[in-house]
Parts: C-alpha cells; structure tokens; sequence
C-alpha cells in the first residue's frame, strides 16, 4: 500500500479530514497528543471494494457518522480493536477481524499499537451479488455477524480475493488489472455472502427466497398496492391481515426480508422510479415524489438513490431524452 499514500507523517487533524473524504465525516479523539509514531494512512479504491491501511501512531477513538452506502471489514495487524455498536461490543487483535454494519451506528477504538487493513465494501454492489444468487430482488442488504475469524480455514478463499486485490495496490496500474481486479471482487463479495452468518443464512444456504409466503402477509401487500397513492397505517394493515401485529411483522421480516412500512416505502420507490423513467409533458421531480406519498423531498433523494444508485433528477432526464 506503500505506494497509494493518502496521509504521511501529518498530523491527527490532516488524517481526518483526508479519511473523511473516502469514508464519512467523523470525530478523532486521543487521549494524549504525544506522538507515538508518524500518521500514515493509505488507500487504493477499486470497484465494489477499496483497501486502507492505517497507522495512526497512537490511541484513538473514532466516532462517525452512520455507514449508509457500505460495510467496513476491520483486520488488525497489530494492536488491538474495539468496536461498539448498540448493545454488542466486539474486540478483536491480528488473527481475527470484525465486519461493521451498513445503516449502523457505531464507535470504536484503537490501541496505541494499532496498525489494520480496512476493507471498504460496497453495500449495493454486495446486494446485486446476493440477487443474483437468490435470482429475487432484496431490498435490504444483510445484517452480518461482526465477529470474523480471520484466521480460519474457512475464510481462505475471502483472504485469497483480498490478497489478490492487495498486490494490484502494490504495483503500478497497467492493462489487464480491472479485469484482475473485477474478478477478485466478485470472488470477495460472494465468499462474503457464503461465508460469513448473516440474517440471509438460511436463503444463502438454500439458493432461493422462500415463497411459502403466510396468507396474511399476502393480504398485507394487496392492500399496499391497491392503496400506495393513500396514508397507510400499521393498524390498517393488521386489520386487513387478519392476524397480530407480532404474526404481521414476523412475517413480513421472515419472508420479505423488511418491516412493513420498509416494504410500503420500497413499492412507492418503484413506482416514482416508473413514473420518472417514462414522464409525462411537465413531470417534475417534487410532483412525482408528493404523489408517491413522499412529503420530505430530501429523504427521498436519499431513499431513491440508495435504493437505485442514482438521483431521482438523473432517472428523469433520461426518461425526458428517451421521449422525445
């Protein structure tokens, strides 16, 4: 990584607002300002995936913002690792490694003797990988297990694909490596998705999504459909189920993989994403986005673009260029 320098010999100020740029904004906390050893921070961004090596020379603290777009798989190489979020505490050292949520909150620490590899992985890139496998569409990428045993047999092929993508940072770029590199990728994120227990275990395992689907959940999702341009509430919902709200939500998480209003707003996305792939004369982004029952116009920016990779303005000059 030697030569993918982002920060070295700077200082903790510098380091944060360097790593800010690739990963989210954040606080960097030290207990002492003494130096221990110079900063160096390095990074090397490929597709799906980016590699960072970080020395802070010191004990930090890290507190940032929410991970939205992507997971951060943690390998120390010396030192020491906490991480927390919510109720569980994870603390690892070299040998093992902890794989931090996407949508989660968390904080974490290092030891003054910390040096690790990070792994940036791309949320929606990974979800495609699971589609594919599933041959279903999935709105929610999964939920990891944190805790890895790096050193495992069992992650053999996930530190080949990563050591893979690790000799292309050490060289020069040349013809052939996003090739190389595509195909490393791919191998990461589905030794990932097999490899690693997540609330999509049992899918994986099976190769599908499973369809026998409750009769209530199905009257759930009829009701959505037919009334998507209307308020709808979970009282609605249990009412025309015909179960409890616990049977509803169960079921809704089991077989669809969200709660119920997750899967209302997923349906309004993809019928404003309908609406602005083919406009009609004077169609606009706020009128679409109001008539799907979205009233915050910048959560659904941020909804539609986390859900389809683009911004809602984007969809809509393309459908524009295709009528005309």
């Amino acid at each position: 990584m030697a030569r993918n320098l982002l920060v070295d010999a700077g200082d903790l100020d510098e380091a944060r607002a360097q790593v800010s740029r690739i990963f989210v904004d954040h606080r960097l906390n030290a207990p002492s300002r003494r130096n221990f050893r110079p900063v160096t921070v390095s990074h090397r961004g490929f597709d799906a995936l980016s590699l960072c090596y970080f020395d802070y020379g010191r004990e930090v603290t890290i507190l940032p913002d929410q991970l939205r777009h992507y997971y951060l798989m943690v390998v120390p190489i010396d030192g020491q690792v906490s991480v927390v979020s919510g109720k569980e505490q994870v603390d690892v050292g070299p040998g093992a490694a902890v794989l931090i949520p996407a949508e989660r909150q968390f904080r974490t620490r290092w030891s003054d003797n910390a040096r690790q590899l990070i792994v940036r992985i791309d949320r929606r890139k990974l979800l495609r990988c699971l589609e594919t496998h599933l041959g279903s569409e999935i709105s929610r990428a999964p939920d990891f297990q944190m805790h890895m045993d790096w050193s495992s047999p069992q992650y053999g092929a996930l530190r080949h694909a990563m050591g893979v993508l690790a000799s292309l940072a050490r060289t020069a770029k040349a013809a052939g490596h996003e090739l190389i590199s595509a195909s490393a990728e791919e191998a990461f994120l589905y030794s990932l998705l097999v490899m690693q227990p997540s609330d999509y275990a049992g899918p994986i395992a099976a190769g599908r999504v499973s369809t026998a689907c409750p009769a209530s959940v199905h009257r759930a999702e009829e009701y959505i459909r037919a009334h998507l341009d209307q308020p709808i509430s979970i009282s609605d919902l249990i009412a025309v189920s015909g179960g409890s709200s616990r049977s509803l939500f169960q079921g809704f998480r089991q077989f669809r993989g969200m709660t119920p209003m997750r899967f209302i707003r997923q349906q309004r996305l993809i019928k404003a994403r309908a609406a602005l792939e083919n406009p009609e004369p004077g169609t606009a982004v706020t009128h679409v986005a109001l008539r799907w029952g979205f009233q915050h116009l910048g959560r659904f920016a941020a909804d539609y673009g986390e859900a389809f990779g683009e911004a809602p303005s984007q969809t809509l000059r393309r459908g524009r260029r295709r009528s005309t």
